[in-house]
């Protein structure tokens, strides 16, 4: 059973406290971030990865589009993503993530609301960049973008949110796991260590 979302890839991060290494082709275990993240996805209907260097990614036989919209941060990807989605909602996640949970990941696809985004969080932190968006919500983001607000949390205002707590998990500890990304070389020898 094939679950009806698109997932968003975003893999157009600068890496800029990295050495500006592309974090896709940072590897562990001996497969890249991006081969481990699309195989935990199968169950999706689409995926799209968001590039500045579509090129890259002629190898894996998936939609790959170029970032519209420069320089804003992760809101362009987030906009050029929902712009290009076959389904109406969308999970959006970050090439950086390389422990997503799939028990979460299956969670986040039978995942029925009411919501314009349904966004995890977990001990406080919220988590814009493993969820859930419908395309009800591009118009607040073309609106925050137009005003140069380019921070995620802006778009939250004019919107239907839908917290969802990982804290009342029973796996919350796995579950947590998720969301941990690689920014910089400190993060890199944590990884090593999971």
């Amino acid at each position: 059973m094939k679950y009806d979302k698109s997932v968003v890839l975003l893999a157009g991060g600068k890496g800029s406290r990295l050495n500006y290494i592309d974090k896709s082709f940072l590897k562990f275990n001996g497969k890249t971030f991006v081969e481990i993240i699309i195989e935990k996805l199968s169950k999706f209907s689409e995926i799209i990865i968001i590039s500045n260097s579509p090129e890259k990614y002629l190898g894996y036989n998936l939609k790959v589009i170029k970032d519209e919209i420069k320089n804003v941060g992760p809101l362009g990807g987030i906009l050029t993503g929902l712009k290009n989605a076959t389904n109406e909602e969308c999970l959006i996640l970050s090439c950086d993530t390389p422990f997503l949970e799939e028990e979460f990941l299956e969670y986040l696809g039978r995942f029925k609301g009411d919501y314009d985004i349904s966004i995890p969080i977990h001990n406080s932190f919220r988590e814009p960049l493993c969820a859930l968006y419908k395309k009800s919500s591009m118009d607040e983001i073309i609106n925050c973008i137009n005003n140069k607000e380019f921070k995620i949390a802006n778009i939250f205002k004019n919107l239907k949110i839908n917290w969802i707590n990982i804290n009342e998990f029973e796996n919350f500890n796995k579950i947590s796991s998720s969301f941990f990304n690689i920014n910089t070389f400190e993060d890199l020898k944590l990884m090593e260590k999971m």
